[in-house]
């Protein structure tokens, strides 16, 4: 016999749904990651993460809409704000520095970052390394 191994399909009330979203909004309003937003959403309402995607998306556009601004406009808006903070001699230089990132992921300028992660040693690795090999690593995970 074969074990399901998907869920079977979590379905909401209107009224669930539209709790959802305004939780969504007010976490989005508290600046919260969209990763920890649907970790809390998902557990909070049984939910899977791509199903609290859509809540997600849904949140947005119902904030974009509330503006009343197109999204065009919102970036043209965000994008004077930006070179007005760059701008100004009497900002501090750490807002500058925000703004010009800001700026620069505004117009999809940014570098992205590359994680470089160490593959895991198990313990008997550890133990067939020498000594001169064991103390290199701890020398390079203490940086």
């Amino acid at each position: 016999m074969t074990e399901k191994t998907r869920k079977t399909r979590q379905y909401l009330s209107e009224e669930d749904r539209e709790r959802v979203v305004r939780l969504i909004k007010k976490m989005l309003g508290m600046g919260k990651y969209s990763s920890d937003i649907k970790q809390a959403v998902a557990q909070e309402f049984q939910l899977s993460r791509r199903s609290v995607e859509r809540y997600l998306k849904r949140a947005r556009q119902e904030m974009v809409a509330r503006m009343g601004v197109s999204l065009e406009c919102h970036r043209a808006e965000a994008f004077y704000f930006y070179r007005s903070v760059i701008n100004n001699q009497n900002a501090h230089p750490r807002e500058q520095l925000r703004a010009r990132e800001r700026l620069d992921k505004l117009l999809g300028l940014e570098i992205p970052v590359k994680m470089h992660t160490e593959p895991e040693l198990t313990p008997a690795e550890l133990q067939a390394m020498s000594d001169e090999e064991f103390n290199a690593l701890y020398e390079k995970q203490m940086k």
